[in-house]
C-alpha cells in the first residue's frame, strides 16, 4: 500500500503545483509508461510463479510415481510372504502327518514288543 501513497501524494502534488495545464498530457504520459512497466513486471513475476509451480508439480509427481513403485514392490514382497506361508503351512502340516504316523508306528511296535515279551 505504500506505493498507493506515495502516487496519491505525488499526483496530489503534480496537479496542485500547477507544473502543467488541465489535460496533464505529461503526467499522463507518465502514468501509461509506468503502467506498461508494471504490468510487465507482474507478467515476469506470473511467469516465474508458473516456472515454480510447474517445478513442483513435477516434483511431487515423481514423488507419486516413487511411492506407487514403492507400494507394487510391498504388493508383491506381500504376495510372495503369502505364498512362502502357505508353503510353509502346507509344510508344517506334512510333517505333522508324518510324526503322527511314527507315534502310530511307534505305539504298535512298543504294543508288538509287550505282547511278544509277556
Amino acid at each position: 500500500m505504500t506505493f498507493v501513497y506515495v502516487h496519491i501524494v505525488w499526483f496530489a502534488a503534480w496537479i496542485a503545483s500547477g507544473v502543467e495545464g488541465f489535460p496533464f498530457g505529461f503526467l499522463t504520459m507518465m502514468v501509461s509508461l509506468e503502467a506498461i512497466f508494471l504490468s510487465t513486471f507482474v507478467m515476469i513475476s506470473q511467469n516465474r510463479a508458473d516456472e515454480k509451480r510447474e517445478a513442483l508439480a513435477a516434483h511431487q509427481w515423481e514423488l507419486i510415481q516413487l511411492e506407487k513403485d514403492q507400494n507394487d514392490r510391498l504388493i508383491e514382497n506381500v504376495e510372495l510372504e503369502k505364498t512362502q506361508n502357505e508353503q510353509l503351512l502346507d509344510l508344517s502340516r506334512q510333517i505333522l502327518a508324518l510324526t503322527t504316523e511314527v507315534r502310530e508306528l511307534t505305539n504298535k511296535v512298543h504294543t508288538h514288543l509287550q505282547t511278544a515279551q509277556a
